[in-house]
């Protein structure tokens, strides 16, 4: 396959090409998660693949067939529900939270982490908590009232293990306030799924959609410890690609035909694989992958990124890396300026 090839089968496998999502536990599943950490993109990103509203809401606090939770990265994902025990066995391999250098960097001792650890299944069931009342909780049964900053900062660093281990998702908010609750209490208790199996099951996952890759890609994208991620290759039947790495054998491999898109800030498609593959056409990567882990709304064209844009006064304005072809300018949508 050459890249051209490589990057259209990527569009199609995203339910960006010719074919749209079915519904968005599918769309979900297919891209190995919704990237989630601002909540707009990940309900852009969803709408976009199913050409339709995603029902984000219903599918995450009525029917209960998403979940939201820390994943891939560490950051936050929408995954499917049915899915998050392959997940918590394969992100229970992760050992760098209980580290010294990362214990002392989010200001908790490695005895806090453990209590923390033991006492959440006593604190947390099916009922959503603000993390101030969890922080409390956790207090009260622990002890540790100099847990209460590490437990209440923003970015919720010292929940991330606990969403590793399968103790802790995110509930319904309560006006402004995020919540939480235990997913086997909230999703229905499971049973522990092999390490190995996992690993393998969201190996060949993300190969199919952001495939060809090699082990050291797949670690990086779902923080695998590399040596794991080398045994699972290993373990699977996997077809290699010259130049590129592997796909799972005998992985659809769609032609794919022309496509413009505007994909919104952290869309998966540039996500999952900005370091893989040749995505950035000419212009500066740091115009996409910005500052503080920022990830740019991007102009697609044909799988390889050919712009940024924003949105001003109601219309996408693209800031294109180099001049864009006549066709490229009239897929645009209606009203979007070329700077």
């Amino acid at each position: 396959m050459k890249l051209d090839e490589v990057l259209r089968r990527r569009v199609e496998r995203h339910f960006l090409g010719a074919e749209r999502g079915p519904d968005v536990v599918e769309v979900a599943r297919r891209i190995c998660g919704v990237h989630a950490q601002v909540a707009a993109s990940a309900q852009a990103a969803a709408d976009l693949r199913l050409g339709a509203p995603a029902g984000l809401d219903q599918a995450l606090w009525s029917d209960r067939t998403l979940v939201r939770t820390w994943a891939a990265r560490g950051t936050l994902h929408l995954l499917p529900a049915a899915d998050l025990p392959s997940w918590v066995a394969a992100m229970s391999t992760r050992s760098r939270e209980t580290t010294g250098s990362w214990l002392r960097y989010h200001g908790v001792t490695a005895e806090q982490m453990a209590d923390i650890i033991a006492a959440l299944p006593d604190v947390l069931g099916g009922d959503p908590m603000t993390r101030e009342e969890l922080a409390e909780a956790v207090i009260t049964a622990t002890g540790h009232e100099e847990l209460r900053s590490p437990l209440t900062q923003g970015f919720g660093a010292v929940l991330k293990p606990l969403a590793f281990r399968g103790l802790l998702c995110s509930g319904p908010p309560r006006g402004r306030n995020v919540t939480f609750v235990a997913p086997r209490a909230w999703l229905g208790d499971w049973e522990p799924v092999d390490t190995d199996a996992a690993i393998d099951r969201l190996a060949l996952g993300y190969l199919d959609a952001y495939g060809p890759a090699d082990f050291a890609e797949f670690a990086r994208w779902f923080d695998l410890k590399p040596a794991l991620a080398r045994k699972s290759f290993a373990r699977l039947d996997l077809e290699p690609v010259d130049g590129f790495g592997f796909l799972p054998a005998g992985a659809a491999r769609p032609a794919g035909g022309e496509s413009v898109l505007l994909l919104p800030a952290f869309d998966p498609y540039v996500v999952g694989a900005l370091r893989q593959l040749d995505l950035v056409s000419s212009g500066p990567r740091s115009a996409v992958s910005r500052p503080q882990g920022w990830i740019s709304p991007t102009l697609v064209v044909n799988g390889r990124i050919e712009g940024v844009w924003e949105e001003r006064d109601g219309v996408p304005a693209v800031t294109a890396f180099g001049k864009l072809p006549a066709a490229v300018r009239r897929a645009l949508p209606e009203g979007a300026v070329v700077i």
